[in-house]
């Protein structure tokens, strides 16, 4: 599995915007109610981002050296799989919530619009902190390389 390219989660990022943002202008001259934005989101997506990162903080601690704990390969292989997975979600739901703060964006002086922005905005912050503990805990899973093993096998 190779690691995630910090560029292709942007461009996730920004194409979640723009199709979020023009999908609600549809929605909305359509004649359908703006979708709500609830705190809860906020909450599940901070608890994944704290869960992932707990979850690569023991093959963190196994890599860097302390083998007081066995971590089995499996267990560390699925962890990278949830990284990467956190990783590309967090990207996407920050396109997703960014979408929707742009689209309360020229109507601030409405007191529930503003509210919406505002939850729009911690959903893009735990959005981040998914994406972050994504990246962190992919990091966390690489292996280094055996010192025993050639150079040339190295560079593959």
């Amino acid at each position: 599995m190779r690691p995630s390219r910090p560029g292709l989660l942007v461009g996730l990022g920004f194409l979640a915007a723009v199709l979020t943002w023009s999908g609600l202008r549809i929605w909305i001259a359509r004649g359908h109610a703006e979708p709500e934005l609830l705190w809860r989101t906020t909450l599940t997506i901070g608890l994944l981002a704290v869960a992932v990162f707990g979850l690569g903080w023991p093959v963190r601690q196994w890599v860097a050296g302390d083998r007081s704990r066995r971590i089995d390969a499996l267990r560390a292989a699925r962890t990278a799989a949830l990284a990467k997975a956190a990783s590309v979600a967090g990207a996407l739901l920050t396109g997703l919530f960014a979408g929707f703060v742009v689209h309360y964006l020229p109507t601030l002086d409405i007191a529930a619009r503003r509210t919406q922005a505002v939850v729009g905005l911690a959903d893009v912050v735990a959005s981040v902190l998914l994406l972050v503990a994504g990246l962190l805990v992919e990091r966390y899973c690489r292996v280094p390389p055996d010192e025993d093993e050639p150079e040339a096998e190295r560079s593959r």
